[in-house]
């Protein structure tokens, strides 16, 4: 009867490893590394967005870090909570998917498909748009809508609303990334530290890689509307290589 039961538990054993070995981790590893990265990019871009239209760089910083933190916060415990109902990566890909969406959007959709592709914008040449850029409208139709006279509250009111709109979507969608990662890597309960310390090193990595590549290099070569598409894209194409990695959603307790 002992020997049976031993045969059973490694029987388990075996099929927990074979079905663990099915998923594609690197795969995997590499939506949380972009999922970072495409994060702290589209915060680049928004700090540059909000100054150059609201101005006062210390209250547009801290309404920009305010909504992006807020976001991360409520799509880190919704992402978290979610992933115990249902398929991990399934999530990531519907959250990266609209992510990506909602950013293209932000960069406006030209009237010709050879204006979508252009490298940088010309402000010499008068692009037709279907839909003007959001991060260009939004900004005018606040501080053409004040709250207050006061001068001193719309300083801080304008940049905050306008981060709000602008931002707080995609970020809370991000952040989604991370916390389905852990669930999708994690065989068993004793490895949920290591495989946490694991997605929190290479988000950040990721984040990282989105903030020097983007403020030193994408944002002189690039301007922000084809940064924003560039990040909009990586968003969908990232979120193509979620819907691939199979996984089981199963948290399964070490065996005596």
């Amino acid at each position: 009867m002992e020997l049976k039961s031993a045969e059973k538990i490694k029987q388990n054993r075996h099929g927990i490893e074979r079905k663990a070995g099915s998923l594609n981790t690197p795969a995997l590893l590499a939506v949380v590394f972009f999922g970072g990265y495409l994060v702290m990019a589209l915060e680049i871009l928004a700090f540059r967005i909000v100054q150059v239209y609201f101005g006062t760089a210390i209250y547009s910083t801290g309404a920009v870090l305010g909504v992006v933190l807020s976001a991360l916060t409520l799509g880190y415990w919704l992402g978290g909570t979610l992933s115990v109902k249902f398929a991990p990566t399934k999530i990531q890909m519907v959250a990266l998917f609209l992510a990506g969406f909602w950013i293209i959007v932000l960069a406006g959709i030209p009237k010709y498909p050879s204006d979508f592709v252009q490298p940088r914008e010309n402000p010499r040449v008068e692009v037709a748009y279907s839909l003007q850029p959001p991060w260009k409208t939004v900004p005018t139709w606040v501080l053409d809508h004040p709250v207050s006279d006061s001068i001193e509250f719309r300083m801080r009111w304008d940049p905050l609303v306008g981060s709000v709109l602008l931002f707080a979507v995609p970020s809370f969608l991000l952040a989604m990334v991370g916390p389905c990662a852990i669930r999708a890597l994690t065989r068993v309960a004793r490895e949920a530290g290591r495989v946490s310390g694991w997605v929190f090193a290479l988000g950040s990595l990721g984040s990282i890689a989105g903030v020097l590549v983007t403020s030193f290099w994408l944002i002189a070569i690039l301007g922000i509307i084809a940064n924003l598409r560039l990040i909009g894209v990586i968003s969908i194409i990232i979120s193509i290589v979620a819907l691939s990695i199979k996984t089981d959603n199963s948290l399964r307790e070490e065996q005596p």
